[in-house]
C-alpha cells in the first residue's frame, strides 16, 4: 500500500491504539489457563496502566522526578492486578503501587491514579466529595462512573473493554486527557 492511500489516521491516535491492542493481546495470550473473569481482571488493570500514560498531571501535583502513584481502593481482583506495575515506567515517571482501605484525604494522599472497584459502597452516591478538584485520576467499573462524577469508567462491552472520560471532571482536576485517548473513548458529561 503506498503512502498516499493509507487511511488518514493521525500518529499518536494510532500508537494508542496499537499499544493498546498489542497489550491487552499479550496479555490474553499470557494468562490463556486463566477464568474469563480473571482475564477481564487483568485487562482492565492493564487498560489503567495504559490510559495513564496519556494523561498530563499539573507539576504541582507530579513534579518530572517523582513516581506516578497508583492507588487500588480494597481488595479487588482488578486491584491485585494493578500491583504488578509496581516498578515499570511510566512516561517519565516509574509506577508505585499502594492499596488503600478507604477514601479519606488521608488515604488517597500521594495517589495520582485511584481504581475504584464497581462494588465499593464507597461511591454508591457517586465519587466522595474528598477527591473532587483533587489531581487524582479517578478510575472505576461502576455503571455509569463518569457520569456520576467520576473521570474514566470502564465499561464491559461484547468482547471487549471500553471505557467512557469525563473531560469536565478531569479538567476541573487539573488533569488534561491528551487527543489521541479522548479520540478512542466516549466522552461524557
Amino acid at each position: 500500500m503506498s503512502r498516499r492511500s493509507a487511511p488518514l489516521i493521525p500518529r499518536a491516535r494510532q500508537s494508542i491504539a496499537v499499544a493498546l491492542a498489542a497489550c491487552l493481546a499479550l496479555l490474553a495470550a499470557e494468562t490463556s489457563a486463566d477464568t474469563p473473569q480473571q482475564r477481564e481482571d487483568r485487562i482492565k488493570a492493564a487498560l489503567v496502566f495504559k490510559l495513564v500514560k496519556f494523561v498530563e498531571w499539573p507539576v504541582t501535583a507530579l513534579a518530572v522526578n517523582d513516581p506516578l502513584l497508583l492507588c487500588s481502593l480494597g481488595d479487588s481482583p482488578v486491584g491485585v492486578a494493578l500491583a504488578a506495575v509496581d516498578g515499570k515506567p511510566a512516561r517519565d515517571h516509574l509506577a508505585q503501587f499502594r492499596r488503600i482501605g478507604g477514601l479519606s484525604l488521608a488515604d488517597v494522599k500521594g495517589c495520582h491514579v485511584l481504581y475504584i472497584p464497581g462494588g465499593a459502597r464507597e461511591i454508591g452516591g457517586g465519587v466522595p466529595v474528598v477527591l473532587r478538584g483533587r489531581s487524582v485520576l479517578t478510575v472505576s467499573d461502576a455503571p455509569d462512573f463518569a457520569r456520576r462524577g467520576g473521570m474514566v469508567g470502564l465499561i464491559q462491552g461484547e468482547n471487549k473493554i471500553a471505557f467512557e472520560i469525563n473531560l469536565r471532571n478531569a479538567r476541573e482536576s487539573d488533569l488534561e486527557p491528551g487527543a489521541s485517548l479522548l479520540e478512542l473513548a466516549t466522552v461524557v458529561e
